[in-house]
């Protein structure tokens, strides 16, 4: 479609929707209409990796895998770095098992940010929702009780007991806001 005069590719699809209306639109009114638009929609903050500019759910991405973690009984920090900040409002998100957790006799394995089984409770890795794959639920579950805040920055742990785990790889997708 061919853009109006001085227009480039690079403004997007609110740009060519404004050619196609001054196209349809003869009066110096309609015009300054659409273009007043595009100033107020050019203004709106664009999304980031980590979310709106100042708004909005940033995301956390960490992954236990076996190869290349381990599995001894213990706490085995995700990201090695404290990623998540300090006032972190962790209001969601899910576990990711693409290799279900295999271990010793009666193995267990949580997930914890700011406290003991916070995000996934401990559970025996031959049940749920250690033992199959897919997407599974997380303690936070978009309600304010169940949301987690974090009192300084903090990793993302998994906690092995009982018994040291032999195989598996998850990924955890946590969404989180800052209130501070």
């Amino acid at each position: 479609m061919p853009l109006r005069e001085g227009g480039t590719e690079e403004t997007g699809w609110l740009s060519r929707w404004g050619f196609q209306v001054n196209a349809l639109s003869a009066d110096s009114i309609g015009r300054q209409a659409i273009e007043d638009r595009y100033i107020q929609a050019s203004k709106i903050d664009q999304p980031t990796v980590a979310g709106v500019a100042g708004v909005g759910f940033r995301i956390c991405r960490a992954r236990y895998s076996f190869a290349v973690n381990g599995g001894v009984v213990g706490t085995i920090a995700l990201l090695g770095a404290t990623s998540l900040p300090a006032n972190a409002v962790i209001v969601g998100g899910f576990v990711n098992v693409t290799t279900p957790l295999t271990g010793g006799l009666n193995a267990t394995a949580a997930l914890q940010v700011e406290g003991a089984d916070d995000i996934v409770a401990a559970a025996a890795v031959s049940g749920a929702p250690w033992s199959t794959t897919g997407r599974k639920s997380i303690i936070p579950a978009f309600t304010g009780a169940t949301s987690v805040i974090t009192t300084v920055a903090r990793d993302v742990s998994l906690v092995i007991g009982t018994a040291d785990l032999t195989a598996g790889v998850v990924d955890v997708f946590l969404f989180y806001v800052l209130i501070a």
